[in-house]
C-alpha cells in the first residue's frame, strides 16, 4: 500500500467539524512498516482512521471475499449475546408493531436467527455474497445481498434494525445511518453495536484497541451523539463486557436488571469491550444532515 493510495481527510466524516486532532499512530497489525494514523474530532468525539483507503478499494474486496468454514458457524455464547437483545427490542417495539427486523450486515446470520426465535420477522442485507448466500441456503432466511440504498431493495420499512460491529468499518457512518432512518417504521428501534473506545486497554495505552480493518472508534457519548444529531432519542446504552462471555447460557435467564447490573459492574472497573446503543425513531428523525 502506497501514501499516494490514500485519501486524507480534511474534517470529520461524522459531524463535519474541522477540529481534528491526532489520536494516535500505531504499527498495522497485517502490513510490515505500515504506521496508521487516526484523528479525533473536537466536534463529536469520535475517533477516525486519516487517510484512508477509498472507498472502493473497500466495499470491493469486502464484496468478493470468500468466507472460512469458522466464519460462517455460529457462536454459542454469541447466540445468547443476541437472544438477549432479540428479546429486549421486541420488548420495546409498540403492541401494533409488525415486528419486521432488518440485520445491516448480518455477517453469517446470528442475529437473524435469534430474532426469528424471539417472534421477529428477519431480513438481512449483507454486503459479502458468499455470506448472503449461506444465510440464505442454510437458515432460509431472505437476505439481499448489496447496500442500503439499493433500489432493489423498493420501499420496504422495518420496525426493528441492528447492526452489530459494521458500523466501525463504514466509510460514511452518519450517510448509512440516515438511509437506515429511511427504513425504519413510525416507532421502530434501532440498535448499533460496535467496539467500544473506553476500553481499558486504551486507558493504559493509546491505540492498544486499534485494528487495521476498523475506521471509526466511538464511545458512550459519540455514538448516542451521532443518533441523536439525526432524530433519534437514545433508549439504553449497554456498556461492558458481554455477560454471555463468561456466564454461558446461564446468561440468558438472568432477569434484566440483574443482566444490566453485571454490565454496569464491568465498565466501572474498564471492562468495556463493547459498546450497545438502542434507540427509537423520534418524530424529528431525518435523511439530512
Amino acid at each position: 500500500m502506497t501514501a499516494a493510495a490514500l485519501e486524507l481527510l480534511p474534517a470529520c466524516p461524522v459531524c463535519s467539524a474541522a477540529a481534528l486532532a491526532e489520536y494516535c499512530r500505531v504499527p498495522s497489525l497485517f502490513n510490515a512498516d505500515e504506521t496508521i494514523r487516526y484523528d479525533r474530532c473536537g466536534g463529536c468525539g469520535v475517533v477516525f482512521r486519516n487517510p484512508r483507503l477509498p472507498a472502493a478499494a473497500r466495499t470491493d474486496a469486502y464484496r468478493d471475499r470468500l468466507m472460512r468454514p469458522q466464519q460462517k458457524a455460529l457462536v454459542p455464547r454469541a447466540q445468547t449475546h443476541y437472544r438477549f437483545l432479540a428479546r429486549r427490542l421486541r420488548a420495546l417495539l409498540p403492541a401494533s408493531s409488525q415486528r419486521r427486523a432488518l440485520d445491516f450486515g448480518c455477517g453469517n446470520g446470528g442475529f437473524l436467527v435469534a430474532a426469528r426465535d424471539a417472534g421477529l420477522e428477519p431480513f438481512g442485507l449483507e454486503l459479502n455474497r458468499d455470506l448472503a448466500s449461506h444465510v440464505r441456503a442454510t437458515y432460509g432466511i431472505p437476505v439481499h445481498g448489496g447496500e442500503i440504498a439499493d433500489p432493489a431493495l423498493g420501499d420496504r420499512q422495518f420496525d426493528v434494525i441492528a447492526s452489530f460491529q459494521v458500523f466501525e468499518h463504514l466509510i460514511d457512518p452518519r450517510g448509512v445511518l440516515e438511509e437506515l432512518l429511511h427504513r425504519l417504521a413510525p416507532g421502530g428501534v434501532m440498535l448499533i453495536e460496535v467496539p467500544n473506545l473506553n476500553d481499558v486497554r486504551e486507558r493504559w495505552r493509546r491505540g492498544a484497541t486499534m485494528d487495521d480493518s476498523h475506521l471509526f472508534y466511538f464511545d458512550r457519548a459519540s455514538l448516542p451523539h451521532l443518533l441523536r444529531s439525526c432524530g433519534m432519542d437514545v433508549v439504553e446504552i449497554h456498556e461492558g463486557m458481554r455477560p454471555s462471555r463468561f456466564l454461558g447460557a446461564a446468561a440468558a435467564r438472568l432477569p434484566i436488571g440483574v443482566y444490566r447490573g453485571l454490565e454496569r459492574a464491568m465498565a466501572v472497573i474498564g471492562l468495556t469491550t463493547v459498546l450497545c446503543v438502542i434507540a427509537r425513531r423520534g418524530a424529528t428523525a431525518s435523511r439530512t444532515r
